[in-house]
C-alpha cells in the first residue's frame, strides 16, 4: 500500500487532553463526535472516521437520514473535512485524504478557511442554539 509506511512515519497516536493536542497537532484523524466541533474551533485540519459494529451502523442508518455525520459539514451542508464511514473507512482511502492536509499548504489554508466561515455562520452569541437549528433542519429537512 503506497502512501501507508510515509504516513505511517510521520503519526503519534494520542488520546487524553484532546483540546492540548488539537492546539499543538498539525492535522489529525478524528472520530465522529464533540471532537470534531473541537477540531473546527481549534482550526486543526482533519478527516472524519466513523465504524461501529454493523448491527449499529445498519440500525442507525435506517433511523436516522443525514448527508453528512461531521459538524463542520452539517453545518455548512457541504463535504468540508472528508469522512469515512463503516466500509469507508480503509487506511488507503484515510491516508490518501490525509497526504495533502500534511503537504499542500493551499489544501490545509482551503480547510481552515471554511472552518473559518462555519465560525462566522455561529457568530458570536447563541452558536448552541444555531448548531442545535442546523442539526435538527438536517435531520427533519425542513427549514427552522
Amino acid at each position: 500500500m503506497s502512501g501507508v509506511p510515509q504516513l505511517r512515519d510521520r503519526l503519534e497516536v494520542k488520546t487524553g487532553e484532546s483540546a492540548a493536542i488539537m492546539q499543538r497537532a498539525f492535522a489529525g484523524i478524528i472520530a465522529s463526535g464533540s471532537a470534531t466541533q473541537e477540531a473546527t474551533y481549534y482550526r486543526l485540519p482533519f478527516v472524519l472516521v466513523y465504524k461501529v459494529s454493523w448491527l449499529t451502523y445498519l440500525a442507525g442508518r435506517l433511523v436516522i437520514k443525514v448527508d453528512y455525520l461531521g459538524m463542520p459539514n452539517v453545518i455548512a451542508n457541504k463535504e468540508i473535512v472528508p469522512e469515512f464511514i463503516q466500509h469507508e473507512a480503509r487506511a488507503s482511502a484515510i491516508v490518501k485524504a490525509m497526504l495533502p492536509l500534511m503537504d499542500e499548504p493551499a489544501a490545509r489554508r482551503e480547510m481552515i478557511s471554511a472552518f473559518d466561515e462555519i465560525a462566522a455562520t455561529l457568530g458570536e452569541g447563541g452558536a448552541s442554539n444555531r448548531a442545535a437549528l442546523a442539526i435538527i433542519e438536517e435531520v427533519s429537512g425542513e427549514k427552522l
